[in-house]
């Protein structure tokens, strides 16, 4: 589910801010949960960035996981980079391993930045295999490297194999 921050352009606003703002694809374990959601909201508060993530407490491999990978895949696709915030949790969660790996075929520029307390050696050297820029926790320099990820890179459009992704799914109930 994409987070937002709730607060539409004001009237006779450019719609260049949104052009310029960064599609970031965020990615935590599920137990770090309550430390990711404040750096979250730091990071949208000050515009010029916005997060898209999924949460799940759906098992990796079930019916129902295939359906959110692809998802999550298309969504991967419209973003300009991709940030983990890191734990000593993050190299054992599934779904954060999938996300990464899955940025990394589609060459998604890639950052982490490590939560604050416990020791994340392990997240660390699989973020530097995976070929991620290890960053400071804070908004400025998050939003600087996501800017600087994203220049050259153009928005990807919606494309026939994204809409035929789409419909496949919608054709095919969830068991």
């Amino acid at each position: 589910m994409p987070m937002h921050t709730g607060q539409e352009n004001p009237p006779g606003a450019s719609v260049r801010a949104d052009m310029d703002r960064q599609r970031v694809f965020l990615t935590f374990a599920t137990g770090d949960l309550a430390q990711a959601r404040p750096v979250a909201a730091r990071l949208i508060s000050g515009g010029g960035i916005s997060l898209d993530h999924a949460l799940t407490g759906e098992p990796f491999a079930s019916v129902r996981g295939d359906f959110i990978r692809a998802s999550l895949l298309n969504r991967l696709r419209h973003c300009t980079s991709a940030l983990c915030l890191y734990g000593p949790r993050t190299a054992d969660d599934a779904w954060v391993r999938w996300a990464l790996e899955t940025a990394a075929e589609l060459r998604l520029p890639l950052l982490g930045a490590a939560l604050p307390g416990e020791d994340a050696w392990d997240a660390e050297r699989y973020l530097t295999r995976l070929g991620a820029e290890l960053i400071p926790l804070n908004r400025d320099a998050i939003l600087t490297r996501t800017r600087a990820a994203a220049t050259g890179r153009a928005s990807r459009a919606i494309d026939a194999a994204s809409i035929a992704e789409t419909i496949h799914l919608m054709r095919h109930p969830l068991r």
